[in-house]
């Protein structure tokens, strides 16, 4: 039970139970010149005293993970930083204006009552509260610097501590984007990989199903407090993560309201998740560009998937790849060697294959050569338009190719593990 133990319940009020010892360490620290969290040493503060503390400076406006850290090395612990009070809006470079307002609110309630009330609100979600104290921390991002001092997370701790890798890019997905997005988190679930993304519509959702559907877990790293999954759309998809052994990540703590500072962090929370970020799809000023960027500065491989050099979707990728901050992805069993693992073997899929008619198997033929349309399908296989539109009904039905939009259409990867059985 929160703010109860072997002496009965905590009072606010109460000093420190912390050793003499600890204490002087602790000391040792403050006053540090700041680094990074790298130059912190976490392992002297007192984890259960500290907590509360971290707990309530996390929530107040204008304390990021910077800002953060530089509290922890200028005064040793968050609990010295809190009894500050008001005077620790003067350290920050850049004080919101609400920021007074709501220090003195939560001064009210006091580090204890808050740490009752956000252990309640994150149970009620299903979710846990994991500070960069703690042993379930998760590894990738205790490597990074600044890195999240609170995470509230739900989900299986081992999703957040096999390797991973991220699968980006752009809400207004093509049928292209999508195609290769399915591919890649699909072989990189079946190769025993997590994927990470942020359960934004488009390529992430994309990325996250396909790696259900493989089998496999998934990472997402919500922009919302896990009590308020944004978007709406994807609640039932963000179900399904956490049953099939996956995780749901915020920084947000219950009730919070996401804003555009949100959004930019959740993206520097996915590239310091994963191994190597992998941008399918990018327009100019796409947030998935902001998550290359936390990927190059982290000193994390970053991938980018080529486009046609007219479709606005791909302008960032092909941009990365020119400016040599995103190596080429030409598939996604190259982008599996170029990261260190080997393609699982293949499973055998639908025997479907073998009923196709003449006109079927080369419709799929010309499709698992490169995607198309009607009209760029009518020419290489001289069938007639009722024909081809025949063939393409039929090869839907069969789950061998599906269209986006009705206007291209993709081979499946049911069609692709049957190719590559042939």
């Amino acid at each position: 039970m929160i703010g109860v133990g072997r002496a009965g319940a905590v009072r606010e009020a109460e000093p420190s139970a912390a050793p003499a010892m600890v204490d002087e360490a602790v000391g040792r620290n403050a006053g540090r010149a700041w680094a990074g969290w790298s130059s912190l040493d976490l392992a002297v503060l007192d984890a259960a005293d500290e907590r509360p503390y971290w707990l309530a400076l996390s929530l107040v406006p204008g304390i990021g993970p910077v800002s953060f850290g530089r509290i922890l090395a200028r005064h040793g612990s968050a609990r010295r930083g809190w009894e500050r009070g008001q005077a620790l809006l003067t350290e920050l470079d850049r004080v919101p204006a609400e920021a007074a307002g709501e220090l003195r609110r939560l001064q009210r309630i006091g580090p204890r009552g808050l740490h009752r009330k956000l252990e309640d609100a994150v149970s009620r979600s299903g979710g846990r509260i994991v500070t960069a104290m703690d042993d379930r921390y998760p590894p990738a991002l205790a490597a990074t610097d600044p890195r999240p001092p609170v995470l509230y997370v739900c989900g299986d701790d081992e999703s957040l501590t096999c390797g991973a890798v991220a699968v980006v890019g752009t809400r207004r997905a093509s049928g292209y984007g999508r195609s290769v997005a399915i591919q890649v988190a699909d072989l990189l679930a079946r190769s025993g990989i997590a994927v990470v993304s942020g359960l934004a519509l488009g390529i992430d959702g994309e990325a996250h199903a396909a790696a259900l559907d493989a089998g496999g877990r998934t990472v997402a790293v919500l922009p919302s407090p896990l009590d308020r999954v944004y978007p709406p759309r994807h609640r039932t998809l963000a179900a399904r993560i956490v049953a099939a052994g996956g995780a749901l990540v915020s920084e947000l703590a219950p009730g919070q309201l996401p804003g555009r500072p949100d959004f930019a962090r959740r993206n520097r929370i996915i590239a310091g998740l994963a191994r190597a970020t992998v941008i399918v799809e990018a327009p100019d000023r796409s947030g998935a560009l902001l998550t290359a960027a936390a990927a190059v500065a982290l000193g994390r491989d970053v991938y980018a998937v080529p486009g046609p050099i007219d479709a606005v979707a791909s302008r960032g990728c092909n941009r990365l790849i020119a400016d040599h901050l995103a190596a080429l992805v030409t598939s996604p069993a190259a982008l599996l060697t170029a990261i260190g693992m080997r393609s699982p073997a293949s499973v055998p899929g639908s025997s479907s294959v073998a009923g196709l008619s003449e006109s079927e198997a080369m419709v799929l033929a010309r499709l698992l050569m490169r995607p198309a349309s009607v009209d760029e399908l009518l020419g290489p296989t001289r069938l007639s338009t009722g024909a081809l539109a025949s063939a393409l009904t039929l090869l839907e039905a069969r789950g061998l190719v599906e269209s986006y939009g009705g206007a291209t259409f993709h081979p499946t990867l049911s069609a692709r593990r049957l190719a590559r059985l042939r």
